[in-house]
């Protein structure tokens, strides 16, 4: 059977037709935004730094008659993670990466592009058909599952934040969900004022032990559970002008740059990048004092705050932005950067205890 019904589509169309957006409507390419290429495959964006006419992104599902992954009745495989002998194992960055040649051959790994997006591929926006806006899909979502709508409200309730600034990422973004599955990938975008508020209160929730999210060995310090929802936030600028790296580039002036520094301003780790103040640096060269640290991978938003001691082997970059030239270390690994103390620093709103990750 094909899987059609009296409308001549099945359920993969019926799913685009409910929650894909044309890509003719798009204005710029945003954080945390699933699209669809015309190949069939979900790419993943993230940041505010992009090429002209293009962006750079990530596969994440792809087509695959043997992926084992059943996206509305069509067989796909995933890039980030696999299961090994019954165990989800995530897959690295670099391998991620080299996956994306095989995928599609047009693609290909090796090709230039700025360092801190390495483990991203460049594509044409002409590539793709249309992209997945975090609030429609909520509202889509909501209408088809009514847990999505009680555990996002019950969210807003929590953080004390409008339900209508949220959004939805994640699978549920083209309204795929498993039995089973009730995590909730939150877009919340707002002001830098309004994303802070809700940034410390999100800590003090993580934090009580009835609510602490703890997955693959580590404590999660930005997600939390509510009403039995777990809840993962993305935060988002409310204007893409606001990331002070929504337009920059890099120049490489060393590479192995080993840095320890205490972060002294955590203002943008919820956002892709985080980026970060250090101070009290000890680097290989000797440098001594402070120095900005760029954070170019998704999984470690929300990973690190002020007072945190971390250690890590970057690049150390000067980065262009606006008028302005100024040097800074640079991190694309999660597994390049740990966390390895931490001191109290006055103003952070919080006496945090433990560590935080990498560890």
């Amino acid at each position: 059977m094909s899987g059609r019904g009296k409308s001549g589509k099945d359920p993969f169309e019926k799913m685009l037709e409910r929650f894909l957006i044309p890509i003719e409507r798009l204005e710029a390419p945003v954080d945390s935004l699933y699209l669809l290429r015309r190949d069939g495959s979900f790419v993943f964006c993230e940041g505010y730094c992009h090429p002209e006419g293009g962006l750079y992104g990530k596969i994440i599902y792809y087509p695959d008659p043997g992926g084992g992954v059943d996206f509305f009745g069509r067989a796909y495989g995933c890039t980030t993670k696999r299961v090994e002998e019954g165990e989800t194992v995530y897959v690295s960055h670099p391998e991620q990466i080299e996956m994306h040649g095989k995928i599609d051959p047009g693609l290909d790994p090796r090709s230039p592009r700025p360092v801190f997006v390495e483990y991203e591929m460049e594509f044409p926006l002409s590539d793709f058909v249309g992209y997945f806006d975090p609030r429609h899909s909520l509202l889509a979502c909501c209408s088809l599952f009514p847990w999505v709508e009680e555990g996002s409200r019950a969210a807003a309730r929590a953080l004390g934040i409008p339900w209508e600034r949220l959004g939805i990422t994640g699978s549920l973004a083209f309204g795929r969900y498993e039995e089973g599955d009730d995590d909730l990938d939150l877009v919340i975008q707002g002001t830098m004022e309004e994303n802070r508020r809700a940034y410390l209160r999100i800590r003090e929730l993580s934090r009580q032990p009835e609510r602490m999210v703890v997955e693959f060995g580590r404590w999660w310090p930005m997600r939390f559970y509510e009403s039995d929802y777990l809840i993962c936030p993305f935060f988002v600028h409310d204007r893409p002008e606001s990331s002070p790296l929504h337009d920059f580039s890099v120049r490489v002036i060393r590479e192995e740059y080993g840095v320890e520094g205490v972060v002294g301003d955590d203002t943008y780790t919820i956002y892709m990048p985080p980026f970060l103040e250090l101070e009290e640096v000890k680097a290989g060269d000797g440098r001594r004092g402070r120095l900005p640290l760029i954070i170019y991978d998704g999984a470690l938003r929300g990973e690190f705050f002020r007072g945190d001691i971390l250690r890590m082997t970057a690049r150390l970059v000067e980065v262009s932005r606006g008028g302005e030239k100024f040097e800074a270390a640079l991190v694309t690994l999660w597994d390049n950067i740990m966390k390895v103390g931490e001191v109290h620093r006055p103003g952070s709103g919080l006496a945090v205890t433990g560590a935080a990750g990498g560890e």
